[in-house]
């Protein structure tokens, strides 16, 4: 039976995955797409850190990864209090396992 405290551990535990798989979205494709050295006919001047490799990017690309891993703390959040009430009530069972 489908109940309020399922929807809220969902939405909750679905904002912590978006968030989690931008973040390593955007730092992955970063790291592999963009120049190791600036690039002032593309813009890509703006120096970013994304997946310990240093790369330049424009102006665009350093702030969506910024908002991105603003927000990172957030989400982690919300995927603990979804993890707490989900420990709590139970409202999502394991599987058995070893059991048959």
């Amino acid at each position: 039976m489908v109940t309020i405290r399922k929807i809220i551990i969902t939405l909750l535990l679905s904002i912590f995955i978006a968030e989690l798989s931008a973040v390593l979205f955007l730092n992955v494709s970063y790291s592999h797409h963009l120049p190791k050295a600036p690039d002032e006919k593309t813009g890509r001047i703006y120096r970013v850190n994304a997946n310990r490799f240093i790369v330049y990017g424009t102006k665009q690309e350093f702030q969506r990864l910024n908002i991105a891993e603003k927000y990172l703390p957030f989400a982690a959040i919300c995927g603990l209090i979804a993890g707490i009430l989900n420990f709590k009530y139970k409202d999502f069972h394991s599987p058995k396992w070893g059991k048959q």
